[in-house]
């Protein structure tokens, strides 16, 4: 019991120790400073192309543009994510009609972002809200997407073909947002 009272008692000296003292002979000023800050908030810009034109033969680049970076906040990055596809439930491909035989087609697209690996368009778990580029300052990141035909060359079914003479349209939309640095 003794022990843990000396601890105490040591510990209580050491604070009080460390508060500002004011002795006998200077008891008409004391002075404590006082700061206050709050920091401006982020400002950037993304510019990401409002039209791609997808190779039917290799992986395409797509570049996304960050200019104007300002404020980001310690441990904090412009994250610039795939928030959805064109298609049901979120999912990334192309459609396109022949315009001779009225026949429609789809073509799934594959997506690489920031984690280095290609993900497949119709599995919307895997690629809404994929990373798709990020930033901390001024710069310019590219991100892949190709048409699922590319991992089948050999294929012979339609929706893994490119169709000669079919015109494949699609899109997808962005999610921008600062997040955390991992």
């Amino acid at each position: 019991m003794k022990k843990a009272f000396t601890a105490a008692a040591a510990m209580a000296v050491a604070v009080i120790s460390t508060v500002a003292t004011v002795s006998a002979a200077n008891t008409e000023s004391g002075r404590t400073d006082l700061t206050l800050y709050v920091p401006n908030d982020p400002v950037y810009t993304i510019t990401v192309p409002e039209t791609v034109a997808l190779s039917a033969t290799e992986n395409t680049q797509v570049p996304i543009t960050a200019s104007d970076v300002k404020y980001i906040p310690e441990g904090k990055k412009i994250s610039v994510t795939l928030d959805r596809g064109n298609g049901t439930f979120g999912r990334l491909y192309l459609e396109g009609t022949n315009e001779e035989t009225g026949k429609e087609y789809m073509m799934t697209l594959y997506v690489k972002g920031t984690e280095g690996e290609f993900k497949m368009g119709a599995l919307e778990n895997q690629i809404r809200g994929m990373e798709l580029a990020s930033f901390t300052e001024d710069g310019t990141m590219n991100y892949e997407l190709r048409p699922a035909a590319l991992n089948y060359p050999d294929s012979t079914a339609d929706n893994l073909t490119i169709q000669k003479g079919v015109h494949y349209t699609g899109y997808l939309t962005y999610g921008i947002e600062l997040a955390d640095i991992q």
